[in-house]
């Protein structure tokens, strides 16, 4: 579930809300996406944010099931939140001294969206003030992303910098307050709102929900395109059984993966070409053994092509049987106990 609070004087018809609401469509799960009208009043749209994520939470979904994702001062609401309830919260541009910047706004405004006009009374400056007393230390830093924006012209982006520190961040190079160029960006915030979890510097575990379509783009580049293998041949329904790991560059584009079974079987590794031969294989595939000693797995096992088999003999993997042939290319069983 995700629910998507949106800035001062927006709306849910801002660029961000739309890329998200669309994206959550493309996956079946228009449901599972909440982006309300807040009202001015600080106090009734925290209310109104508590009541949608209360509803989805009466439903049956626990608090690991909801992503609360916020736009500026949308994403102190969020943080105030994520506190209450213990859920994961995407920041973007986040607003970190509510009643201290929106004191300037009290008076007269319109929507950006529908030019709607309303008031920014006094006393709203007030509630904030009260609802940023109640938001201590992070309780959880790993329950947060922040993305913020060096060239955001609004708020100043090294105090959300310090705010969150602890936190997962991406700080853009750049861009502007209202990230205009959020669909760049968008694949991992799903990501992390879909529950991948970081497990190395720059490598996320997650389901093929949360990290497929990021991780089908490298197979696609590699098995399909350099390999020529069938693209009916590499998608297959395992993929929703999956553990999947995505290993990403500093500037957040993904350029490796990976994929566990549940009957201990390693397969689809893959590497952007111009990231081989630098260990980002070997972070992914280390990633993946981690996860399954994790889970109780006593050996891993996967098909490797026949000129990877030193690169996996470096891992503990030995080699048995003879060569067999999968999606018109030579490969041996190789084994390694955990």
């Amino acid at each position: 579930m995700i629910l998507y609070l949106h800035g001062f004087r927006s709306s849910p018809q801002s660029l961000k809300a739309r890329l998200l609401g669309q994206a959550m469509a493309r996956r079946g799960l228009s449901a599972q996406w909440a982006c309300p009208q807040l009202p001015a009043s600080p106090a009734a749209a925290m209310g109104l944010a508590l009541e949608c994520a209360q509803q989805a939470l009466g439903r049956g979904l626990g608090p690991a099931d909801l992503t609360v994702i916020g736009s500026s001062l949308g994403g102190f609401y969020a943080t105030w939140l994520a506190e209450r309830l213990g859920c994961r919260a995407v920041l973007l541009n986040p607003v970190v001294h509510a009643a201290r910047d929106l004191a300037t706004q009290v008076g007269s405004h319109r929507t950006y969206h529908g030019d709607a006009p309303f008031e920014f009374l006094p006393g709203y400056v007030d509630e904030l003030g009260q609802a940023e007393s109640t938001i201590h230390a992070l309780t959880q830093p790993e329950r947060y992303f922040l993305l913020a924006a060096t060239g955001d012209e609004i708020l100043d982006w090294r105090e959300m910098q310090r705010r969150f520190a602890g936190c997962r961040q991406r700080i853009i190079a750049g861009g502007d307050h209202g990230i205009s160029d959020f669909s760049a960006w968008l694949p991992e915030v799903l990501a992390f709102a879909g529950g991948a979890r970081v497990v190395a510097p720059g490598v996320e575990l997650g389901s093929w929900a949360a990290l497929g379509p990021e991780a089908g783009g490298i197979r696609n580049q590699v098995f399909v395109h350099e390999q020529h293998v069938p693209p009916e041949e590499e998608l297959d329904a395992m993929d929703d059984q999956c553990l999947h790991a995505l290993a990403r560059d500093a500037s957040g584009r993904p350029i490796a993966t990976g994929r566990l079974l549940p009957d201990g079987h390693i397969g689809r590794m893959a590497v952007d070409q111009a990231w081989r031969g630098r260990g980002i294989g070997s972070q992914v595939l280390q990633a993946l053994i981690a996860a399954a000693r994790d889970r109780g797995d006593g050996q891993v096992l996967l098909a490797a092509q026949l000129h990877a088999r030193p690169f996996y003999a470096r891992h503990g993997f030995v080699e048995e049987g003879g060569t067999f042939m999968d999606a018109g290319i030579p490969h041996r069983l190789m084994r390694r106990p955990l």
